[in-house]
């Protein structure tokens, strides 16, 4: 990571009601977690307050927004109430200090999220494939960011390409959530979404009909993803696109 990199804000806490900027930080550590991790009340902030900071006093209706190098909103989350502790000074390459805060509990499950945050941040759009040199793991992390920024950045539910035939490769499937990295490529471009769930593909379709544009995917090494991913989950989807006109074929 540069210089430059470790001092850009990438996060924002901002009063949702005013859209204030209360805290800009560089980092943030304790939110993004394993998903069995116990939850802890320390939130370390790395960055500096834009508003007065009020220690010991709790702010409310707080919202995380990762930022890109412009200050454009790329994701957010819904904090709710979040307080201020204490200062600390800067250690490292952690930048100049910050804040120890309490989001009461709420932290996000995925644990390569910053990471990919910082990615998504960086101003280069993401390449085809890119998703497949991760660790398996780490593909639910990406399909979360990918989700998130998809929906923030004024994006719908639905499919944007205009092409008639869109191609999966069966190869790069490990399992749910990179099925659904490989589909969301696969219709809307790198760093695209279609559905994270049966429930959301359904969504997608759904709202993709009225586009009245049909399209064909083909599944390609189909036998191998189907046994990585899970007979009965590659059933159901195959039997979700069907339903909604989709003509699959499994190579």
């Amino acid at each position: 990571m540069s210089e430059s990199d470790s001092i850009t804000p990438l996060y924002h806490l901002v009063e949702e009601a005013s859209g204030k900027v209360i805290v800009a930080a560089r980092e943030i550590s304790g939110f993004f977690v394993e998903s069995d991790h116990e939850q802890s009340e320390d939130i370390l902030i790395y960055g500096s307050a834009r508003e007065p900071a009020r220690l010991g006093k709790d702010l409310s209706d707080v919202e995380l927004r990762v930022v890109n190098s412009l200050g454009k909103a790329i994701g957010s989350y819904y904090i709710g109430r979040v307080g201020l502790r204490s200062t600390f000074e800067g250690e490292g390459g952690r930048g100049q200090g910050g804040f120890v805060a309490t989001f009461y509990g709420h932290t996000c499950p995925y644990a390569a999220a910053g990471a990919f945050w910082r990615r998504w941040a960086s101003g280069s759009p993401p390449v085809k494939g890119e998703w497949v040199r991760y660790p398996t793991e780490s593909h639910d992390s990406w399909l979360h960011v990918v989700q998130n920024s998809w929906f923030e950045t004024g994006h719908a539910a639905k499919r944007y390409g205009v092409g008639e035939i869109c191609v999966i490769d069966g190869r790069q499937i490990l399992g749910e959530s990179s099925f659904y990295c490989a589909l969301g490529e696969s219709v809307n471009g790198p760093g695209g979404y279609f559905g994270s769930t049966l429930d959301g593909l359904a969504d997608c379709l759904a709202a993709s009909r009225s586009a009245d544009v049909p399209f064909e995917l083909v599944w390609e090494h189909f036998s191998g993803a189907q046994e990585r991913m899970g007979a009965s989950l590659a059933a159901s989807v195959m039997g979700v696109l069907r339903e909604f006109g989709v003509d699959v074929t499994p190579r």
